[in-house]
């Protein structure tokens, strides 16, 4: 250990898992946020992570981290469904984008997406978690999609109707 690394915080010292455990101790919310967004070890930005609860902070974890695996870690601790719309519709990142989708259960979030959205893979993510026809079918006429993503629509209706005539 050298003598700047006993001058500094534990947050700041050389070996990460000496800042893991001094990251416990600090109350800044925005220390952080700062340190899970950037620190160069993985284990230290999840337990800067762990200590954050709320919802847009962990948002602006997801949507401003330098490094995907935080992305990820924060964007799981997310529990408020209008979180993970906001963060679909902001997102550049595809997986991140993707992961969210598939924890919104409200099929009008979904819908949203599906109308906003020129993504493919996004888009399919999206029509695949809907499981109403008629949500899917209103989409379907009133918008002018990539072809593609409109076919993706057409064939979830059709399996939807499908399934729905074959219930006893």
């Amino acid at each position: 250990m050298s003598l700047i690394d006993l001058l500094r915080p534990k947050w700041q010292h050389h070996d990460p898992k000496v800042r893991s455990a001094g990251i416990k101790n600090i109350k800044d919310v925005s220390l952080l946020i700062k340190i899970a967004q950037s620190d160069p070890s993985n284990q230290v930005r999840n337990e800067a992570v762990k200590l954050i609860n709320d919802e847009s902070l962990l948002e602006q974890v997801t949507m401003n981290s330098k490094f995907h695996e935080t992305a990820l870690t924060a964007l799981k601790k997310i529990t408020h469904e209008e979180t993970l719309f906001l963060i679909v519709v902001k997102s550049d990142e595809l997986n991140i984008r993707n992961a969210a989708i598939e924890r919104i259960k409200n099929e009008r979030f979904l819908a949203d997406i599906l109308r906003s959205c020129n993504c493919l893979s996004t888009c399919i993510a999206a029509t695949e978690k809907i499981t109403d026809a008629n949500i899917l079918e209103e989409i379907h006429t009133k918008n002018t999609h990539n072809p593609q993503i409109l076919m993706a629509i057409n064939d979830r209706i059709k399996h939807l109707r499908e399934n729905n005539l074959n219930k006893p």
